[in-house]
């Protein structure tokens, strides 16, 4: 029982090892990764946004099931 212990022990011991540091290298404090594209910045929406905020907002109410089913309030 107590080698089993032991090599339990062991092995844990050793898993921690393998971790390295996770963080991302800065240089003189500037972003180095990609920089997002708004999403109404595009051909799809023709680079304005009111016509992104229509489109979101006829997609929401497609999603009211109320609206989907013609229910008729009693």
């Amino acid at each position: 029982m107590t080698k089993l212990a032991l090599c339990l022990l062991l092995a844990c011991g050793l898993a921690g090892c393998g971790e390295y540091k996770g963080l991302v290298p800065y240089e003189n404090g500037a972003f180095q990764g990609k920089h997002d594209q708004r999403v109404w910045d595009s051909a799809r929406f023709g680079h304005q946004k009111e016509v992104w905020v229509e489109v979101i907002h006829a997609r929401n109410l497609q999603q009211n099931e109320y609206r989907r089913t013609d229910y008729q309030e009693p």
